[in-house]
């Protein structure tokens, strides 16, 4: 599943002219959460699989959501976004949410017949215009994406030809180019090297601090989420776990030591 919208709120387009008004909103929109879940269940068919989720997901924030298999990570994924309605509960989006969510580039059809630039220009124009062809104004910002990930030299080759790491780069890269302010991430070093996993870590923790947007990424690299993270939140479904907290106080629960054992928050061994 690739994603990237509204987030079931109405559409904001950016207009050359700001009244008042638009100013006065925007003020607002600035200062409040992007995301705010109230007493949210997440589950299947009526049924809670995990406690009662309460957060606020600002802006500007980096979030690492971490857990084991099955722990119920993508179906609160899916409920943040809209894309599932909670169990109970609420979830309270921003008027100006503009959410993209980057998949595991595992889960791109290796036959799909697209090249690079064509690929990153999907993100561009999801924005809301999907029919016609591009124009040059946004030839140049999928252009520009992919600098911002250093896989400018890969735009004129086949999607299906590159490496893990490089399409994990082109993933980012279409996430770019959607002019989003909130980047879910589904385990974006997922089948990847050593080497491409820190590659890609950096470009993710760059994309909150040069576009200002909020990030939130499920992440199996437990030590490097808690590093990079203002927030984790950490699911157990198996034992009915969901805390959320920053780091240096979500690596003191019990919970999380069990699992994990002792880990890293930031530098510092807790």
């Amino acid at each position: 599943m690739t994603y990237c919208g509204t987030g079931g709120v109405k559409p904001m387009f950016i207009s050359s002219v700001t009244g008042v008004t638009d100013k006065a909103e925007s003020a607002v929109h600035n200062q409040s959460p992007l995301v705010v879940t109230r007493g949210m269940e997440v589950g299947y068919d009526g049924q809670a699989i995990l406690p009662a989720i309460d957060i606020e997901i600002g802006r500007r924030a980096f979030w690492a959501v971490l857990g084991p298999n099955g722990a119920g990570k993508s179906t609160f994924v899916r409920t943040l976004l809209g894309l599932d309605r909670p169990v109970r509960g609420t979830v309270e989006r921003a008027p100006d949410l503009r959410p993209c969510y980057v998949p595991q580039q595992a889960t791109l059809d290796p036959i799909f017949p697209v090249r690079v630039l064509e690929f990153v220009l999907m993100g561009v124009l999801e924005r809301g215009r999907l029919l016609g062809p591009a124009h040059r104004g946004e030839i140049e910002a999928a252009g520009e994406a992919l600098k911002d990930v250093r896989a400018a030299d890969l735009r004129g080759k086949l999607l299906r030809d590159l490496s893990g790491g490089q399409r994990q780069r082109v993933l980012l890269a279409r996430a770019l180019a959607a002019r989003a302010n909130l980047y879910v991430l589904d385990e974006p070093t997922a089948a990847l090297d050593v080497a491409s996993e820190r590659e890609v870590l950096e470009l993710v923790s760059a994309l909150a601090e040069s576009r200002g947007a909020t990030v939130v990424m499920i992440t199996h690299m437990v030590e490097d989420g808690l590093e990079r993270a203002d927030q984790v939140l950490f699911l157990d479904r198996d034992h009915g776990v969901a805390l959320a907290a920053p780091p240096p106080e979500i690596v003191k629960s019990l919970a999380l030591q069990r699992l994990y054992g002792p880990v890293t928050a930031g530098h510092k061994r807790i």
